[in-house]
């Protein structure tokens, strides 16, 4: 009788424990960063990136629309390092007024479930933080974020 009673806790309190586990395990989120830099013909930084919900090896592809202003043109493409199974695109429009800068982010991944977070930084051509945006949305959805600057720094712009 009393074996049966320590069994019938024991058999509770891992009852209990597996309950607890999903709610303990949604507390620590996996999630990757793409995060390439485009260096821009009027000097201008923009510092992109796009957290995924899901771990590295589950991103296909994350593909990027940027919205410059007219006349200007991407000099430079630093690629996210060491993304070796997943690629990073890019397609680049002229038609924004001057100092305005749009872009998105479409992550694709193996699972087809995650949540993307596009981050936006523009900085000076000396690294001054002039301007960032942030939004969130489902994978295989463009998430839009905008940034402006309508004060030139130091003359430069």
């Amino acid at each position: 009788m009393i074996q049966h009673r320590r069994n019938r806790i024991l058999l509770l309190l891992a009852l209990a424990f597996v309950l607890a586990l999903p709610a303990v395990a949604q507390a620590r989120t996996l999630s990757c960063r793409s995060d390439p830099v485009v260096i821009l013909s009027n000097g201008t930084v923009l510092d992109l990136s796009a957290e995924i919900s899901t771990l590295l090896i589950n991103v296909k592809e994350v593909h990027y629309v940027l919205h410059v202003p007219v006349g200007v043109s991407a000099i430079a493409w630093i690629h996210t390092p060491a993304w070796l199974t997943s690629q990073e695109t890019f397609t680049i429009i002229a038609d924004q007024p001057p100092n305005t800068y749009l872009a998105s982010a479409t992550a694709m991944t193996r699972d087809g479930n995650a949540t993307v977070t596009t981050h936006l930084l523009l900085l000076s051509a000396l690294g001054v933080k002039l301007d960032y945006a942030a939004a969130s949305g489902p994978e295989n959805v463009p998430i839009w974020v905008r940034v402006a600057h309508n004060k030139p720094l130091l003359g430069l712009f």
